[in-house]
């Protein structure tokens, strides 16, 4: 994109990876400004048009959110870097994500749980062929808070 360039609302969202409705959402939100328009604005039918910065802010929201980012977070830095520059400088910055990270290592640790539970179900003793219900379990926590599959029918519970 040549600097200084000023874009429509479709080549912005190619640009910054996003679709327009997902761009027009940001704006009603007020996560982006906004957006100028040709023709003499939004009263008169006018185009919505992006500049260099703004397909820049775009795709810093795009990023973020591939990043697992709530939109809270990402306001939180682009205010910082609105107000003081780059927020990667800012102790916010690795504050949120920090916070990101341990949310990250908490999904982690509840989906090797369920791998552990799921692996426990597929054991050869599960297996059995005299199993009726075969595949209708659930997860209960042992004495160690450790997950432990089960079976969940009631024909089940007593073998």
């Amino acid at each position: 994109m040549n600097p200084g360039a000023i874009i429509s609302i479709g080549d912005a969202a190619k640009a910054a990876g996003l679709t327009v409705k997902t761009i027009r959402y940001y704006e009603e939100i007020s996560l982006i400004p906004k957006a100028g328009r040709t023709n003499g604005g939004a009263h008169t039918g006018g185009n919505r048009v992006y500049t260099e910065a703004d397909v820049g802010r775009l795709r810093f929201i795009h990023h973020a959110r591939l990043f697992g980012l709530a939109l809270a977070d990402i306001r939180e830095l682009l205010a910082l870097a609105d107000s003081k520059g780059c927020p990667g400088k800012q102790p916010e910055y690795r504050e949120i994500l920090g916070r990101q990270l341990r949310e990250i290592d908490e999904r982690v640790r509840h989906l090797l749980g369920l791998r552990t539970a799921i692996e426990a179900l597929m054991a050869p003793a599960r297996r059995s062929k005299d199993h009726p219900f075969k595949g209708h379990v659930g997860i209960r926590p042992d004495a160690r808070t450790r997950a432990v599959a089960t079976c969940l029918w009631t024909a089940c519970l007593d073998t």
